[in-house]
């Protein structure tokens, strides 16, 4: 026999009710914000590509004398923007100061943990926006030759009317102002240092320094990377309009 008594369809509406918005704040509370940060995540991943795909247009109009590079991109969760300002770097030959130059940047901000992503003197580095440290994903073409004792430095500086910034589809034009190319004897007792002297707030040094101790063999000597044993030194200078945007 059935029994309804004690049955009421206005509890039951207010517990499946009660259920189904538990279930959404549940959702809301926790997975929202996993969607967020993986979508944020891929986001970085993709502009990684893109910056690299620029740095071989970079590459392009400096090294294989390419006049004019246009690109589109899609810039997504973030900012990109072209500047003359960035961190810089100084060359001395026996203690003198022979190169300085401020190369600028692309520079890549996410907007949801402000992961930075740049290309800078042709290499292209990532920071955290809320941490420490620094790393290269692509390295510059620079380069020391063992059997001549041949040191090439090529620095890639880009220049910009104004300071511009793009958020979804645009468009970047690259055109290659100038080229100049100096070479210098290294006497014997003569040593090439480096420093580079980073943006306070933009800070890189960890990756230039990791990339010329690790892969040029210079020793930090303090705020500078030293290289003994060179006879020679080569610095490239290009010259890069950026506009488009």
């Amino acid at each position: 026999m059935r029994h309804d008594d004690g049955v009421s369809e206005a509890v039951g509406f207010i517990l499946i009710f009660s259920i189904v918005v538990t279930g959404i704040a549940i959702v809301v509370l926790y997975g929202l914000p996993l969607i967020v940060a993986g979508q944020s995540q891929a986001d970085v991943r993709n502009m990684e590509q893109t910056m690299i795909v620029l740095q071989n247009d970079f590459k392009s109009l400096s090294y294989k004398m390419v006049p004019y590079k246009e690109t589109a991109l899609q810039v997504q969760g973030g900012v990109l923007t072209v500047t003359d300002a960035s961190g810089f770097f100084e060359v001395y030959k026996g203690g003198n100061l022979t190169k300085e130059s401020t190369p600028g940047q692309l520079r890549y901000v996410a907007d949801h943990d402000r992961t930075h992503i740049v290309i800078e003197n042709g290499a292209v580095l990532t920071r955290p926006g809320f941490g420490t440290g620094s790393a290269m994903i692509a390295e510059p073409r620079w380069f020391y030759d063992d059997p001549s004792n041949t040191l090439i430095l090529s620095f890639i500086e880009i220049k910009t009317e104004r300071t511009r910034s793009i958020a979804g589809v645009g468009r970047i034009e690259m055109k290659g102002v100038s080229v100049r190319t100096d070479e210098y004897q290294i006497n014997a007792g003569e040593h090439v240092s480096l420093r580079y002297n980073a943006d306070p707030g933009d800070d890189y040094s960890v990756a230039w320094g990791n990339y010329m101790t690790d892969r040029l063999g210079f020793v930090r000597t303090g705020d500078e990377y030293r290289r003994h044993g060179v006879n020679r030194l080569v610095i490239r200078t290009v010259v890069i309009r950026v506009s488009g945007f």
